[in-house]
């Protein structure tokens, strides 16, 4: 043995806050005509419109863009490329492919 002991380093569990103050914190950096907080953005709620005139909470591709970029480092999981933008509209499903990517890419923990 070389004396080096492996260190576990547990991957976060996602949870909707976390998921939220990410979204929150992204839509703060865009120009906006309102502040929001994670806790005003409904677990059920559209992130973002498919169609014009749908209600939604307004983010765009590029939001979507970063978002995606930071819950990867949040909860270390990778992102399919193939991912399609009507299964990922809400929170909920947010943490839904997020606790399963993690279970693919970590197992269980």
């Amino acid at each position: 043995m070389n004396g080096r002991k492996d260190v576990f380093v547990p991957v976060p569990v996602p949870g909707e806050q976390q998921v939220k103050e990410i979204i929150a914190d992204v839509w703060m950096r865009s120009s906006r005509e309102r502040e929001l907080a994670w806790n005003e953005i409904e677990n059920d709620f559209p992130l973002y419109s498919l169609s014009d005139g749908e209600e939604s909470l307004g983010l765009d591709s590029l939001d979507a863009i970063e978002i995606a970029t930071e819950l990867e480092e949040a909860f270390d999981v990778v992102m399919p490329t193939e991912l399609e933008p009507a299964d990922l509209r809400t929170v909920s499903q947010l943490v839904t492919m997020l606790e399963r990517l993690r279970q693919e890419q970590h197992g269980s923990a």
